[in-house]
């Protein structure tokens, strides 16, 4: 048995709330609120970022299918889109029928911004904030800045639903282990859309067996609920529309930042050569769960349920540029480090990660605007990169999480999930410093 001293952190640290910082921050996010309407213009039609929520009017549109006796997945809905998510997500979607269109594209624009506030004052705690002034402001300046990021602003413009997922995801995984019901908002958010279920994986690779059960037992539960309330909707999902991929969009269209949609891109072909597909979405998938592992055993919960969605991103068949809210806490992570840091170039790594991400846009002759490295013309040379940017970037966090952690000895006991393995350290033993436990 070791002998070393055992660990625990200390609860409570303050956000650094020095003027320069505070500063920078708002002068960033005064700079975003202003970018918003000289780049692409607010008021531009479709394209300004409140113009469009043309992915929530589906979603009311869907909802409305489960009062009636239209068929959820027979015929295209709004604007010619079909309704993709499972039957589950279509219920909770109902009551948007008693908005109209408008008020239904207001309400999901207000709440886009107040989801993302969430999740950036959760992951502060998470890492083991004390939840002051300084860090509901500094999370208030960062939600600004982050709208310039194009998954956010994509996620916002569309009314999508990525956020909602992300904040309930990291809440339920950010507590705990041995909270009740731990797990239940990942089976959830698996019944609303298929994608978050890699979370439950996350659960069985870091042996987290209850949270584990009780988020299968939810997912169950959504799929019996959709059952019982839209029998043949769910009969048609689970048995036919599921595996019908062309109803989602394009494979080797370049808003589809997923390993499938480079492999075709790279090839020149509308599908990827499907086992090619698989053997390099199950090496992204070893790779991304070994770094969810090792950030777990290290006790960097919010990193390990990082990693996770960004595998998930990676792997599925199709993850459009908005499906990657999850680099956010990856961000905020590198910001958290680079405040533990005594050095200020540690700051260049939260802006080297934000750079690919950001609403870099172009205007075509016939008008319509393209937001995102991956949409806009490139040189010849970086046309590669840029098809591929998000997943490079995946590929590049991965590996260096992998290689830094799994260097690193891991202490005894871990750190509890809901805390960083970085905070400060007392020695058990010493009566210095105790003080009630963070909690998340």
């Amino acid at each position: 048995m070791s002998t070393t001293p055992r660990t625990v952190p200390v609860a409570g640290r303050a956000l650094p709330s020095t003027p320069w910082l505070v500063g920078i921050l708002a002068a960033l996010a005064g700079t975003v609120v202003v970018a918003h309407d000289r780049v692409v213009p607010l008021g531009y039609p479709l394209w300004g970022l409140f113009r469009n929520g043309l992915d929530l009017l589906v979603y009311r549109s869907g909802g409305a299918t489960v009062w009636t006796d239209a068929g959820l997945y027979d015929h295209a809905l709004h604007g010619g889109m079909w309704f993709t998510y499972p039957p589950f997500s279509a219920i909770l979607f109902a009551p948007l029928r008693a908005f109209s269109p408008d008020m239904t594209s207001l309400l999901g624009y207000i709440a886009n911004f107040a989801f993302l506030y969430l999740v950036v004052v959760l992951c502060w705690r998470q890492l083991g904030y004390r939840p002051d002034r300084t860090l509901y402001v500094v999370s208030a300046l960062l939600t600004v800045i982050f709208t310039w990021l194009e998954p956010v602003r994509t996620t916002i413009w569309l009314g999508q639903i990525n956020l909602l997922l992300m904040l309930l995801v990291i809440w339920d995984l950010g507590r705990p282990q041995g909270s009740r019901l731990r797990g239940f908002a990942v089976g959830l958010t698996a019944g609303i859309k298929l994608t978050p279920a890699l979370f439950i994986v996350q659960l069985v690779v870091t042996r987290q067996w209850r949270a584990a059960a009780t988020a299968v037992a939810t997912f169950a539960v959504t799929v019996a609920i959709g059952f019982a309330v839209i029998f043949s909707d769910s009969w048609a999902y689970w048995t036919v529309t599921l595996r019908q991929s062309t109803r989602i969009g394009e494979t080797a269209w370049p808003a589809n930042q997923s390993a499938a949609g480079v492999i075709a891109r790279w090839l020149h072909v509308a599908e990827p050569p499907r086992l090619l597909w698989l053997a390099v979405a199950a090496v992204l998938a070893a790779l991304g769960m070994s770094a969810v592992h090792l950030a777990h055993r290290h006790g960097q919960a919010l990193l390990a349920t990082t990693m996770c969605g960004l595998t998930a991103c990676a792997v599925s068949p199709f993850s459009w540029g908005h499906h990657w809210v999850w680099f956010v806490p990856l961000i905020i992570l590198a910001i958290d480090r680079a405040f533990r840091s005594s050095r200020a170039v540690a700051f260049a790594l939260p802006v080297a990660l934000a750079a690919p991400l950001l609403c870099w846009a172009h205007q075509f002759p016939d008008g319509v605007w393209a937001v995102g490295l991956f949409m806009i013309p490139a040189p010849t040379a970086l046309v590669p990169v840029f098809a591929a940017v998000y997943p490079l970037l995946f590929v590049v966090t991965a590996v260096t999480v992998v290689a830094t952690l799994a260097r690193r000895r891991v202490e005894e006991p871990e750190v509890s999930p809901q805390t960083s393995c970085d905070l400060p350290h007392i020695t058990v033993g010493s009566r210095e410093g105790l003080g009630p436990t963070p909690v998340a």
